[in-house]
């Protein structure tokens, strides 16, 4: 029997939400223009991208991205691409209130349910930051999976919500911190691990970075993930660094965040 491995492809296109929640460039003409330049031009590469080697990924589409670039944001729709939360402006879920967050939450959920015309199915949270309350405002919404946490590196998950841990205080005697991380409780959103190793590492020296990708299956996040086997990961990792070489090397995307997921079934 043949190894098979899921890879499923992110994209969240920030553009010029990433620069006002997140990069510190608010306040800089030149860095929203490179929001700019991700929500067109980056937006439309990367489609074209996804076209030629016939993979349909999921975008996570940030509210201020979807009102600002709406025929991009069709023409990802139209391609048959799952879309999924990705906050309004990029903004830092750790950052806001219980109201903000729902706030946030209602006005996006609505927005892509208009937009799809079917509610969104996954979320990933802005910086990759879930708030202690993230887990189950998701759920409370209909959500049924996540992708900003890292528990694991290929394999999917049941998140845990309540998770509790003591911080350190210099002021005070060592004893008081001295305390291990009391687990909370799961729940029944699934997580899909983000795995910065799988985006962000560069080449070996010692690979061509070209491997055979037969045996490869590209998913998109929502879909039911299946495997015969856990099989290694690196077959899956070389065969994606080709799509990346193509966006590394040709296009400048200004923060279109693109990333990859390898995981076999988490209910084997």
């Amino acid at each position: 029997m043949p190894k098979r491995i899921l890879c499923s492809y992110g994209v969240d296109i920030d553009a010029v939400s990433g620069w006002l929640g997140s990069y510190g460039g608010q306040d800089s003409p030149n860095d929203i223009s490179r929001g700019l330049f991700a929500g067109t031009h980056g937006t439309r590469r990367m489609l074209k991208l996804f076209d030629k080697y016939n993979i349909k990924a999921t975008w996570f589409i940030p509210g201020h991205t979807l009102e600002t670039f709406p025929e991009e944001c069709a023409m990802v729709r139209d391609a048959g691409h799952e879309i999924g939360l990705h906050g309004y402006s990029h903004e830092n879920p750790t950052d806001m209130t219980m109201e903000q967050q729902r706030d946030v939450l209602e006005k996006t959920h609505k927005m892509l349910t208009d937009f799809c015309g079917k509610p969104p199915r996954g979320s990933v949270a802005p910086w990759w930051e879930t708030s202690k309350e993230g887990a189950d405002l998701l759920l409370s919404y209909g959500i049924e999976y996540d992708h900003s946490m890292s528990h694991d590196d290929c394999h999917m998950y049941w998140l845990r919500t309540g998770d509790s841990w003591t911080k350190i205080d210099y002021k005070q005697k060592a004893e008081t911190w001295m305390k291990p991380l009391v687990y909370g409780r799961e729940t029944n959103l699934v997580e899909i691990p983000a795995n910065w190793y799988l985006d962000e590492s560069e080449i070996s020296s010692s690979s061509h970075g070209w491997h055979n990708s037969q045996g490869c299956r590209c998913v998109q996040n929502g879909d039911r993930a299946t495997s015969n086997n856990n099989s290694d990961t690196r077959v899956a990792a070389n065969a994606n660094r080709r799509c990346h070489s193509s966006i590394d090397t040709k296009f400048n995307l200004h923060f279109n965040y693109f990333s990859t997921t390898i995981c076999y079934d988490f209910r084997k």
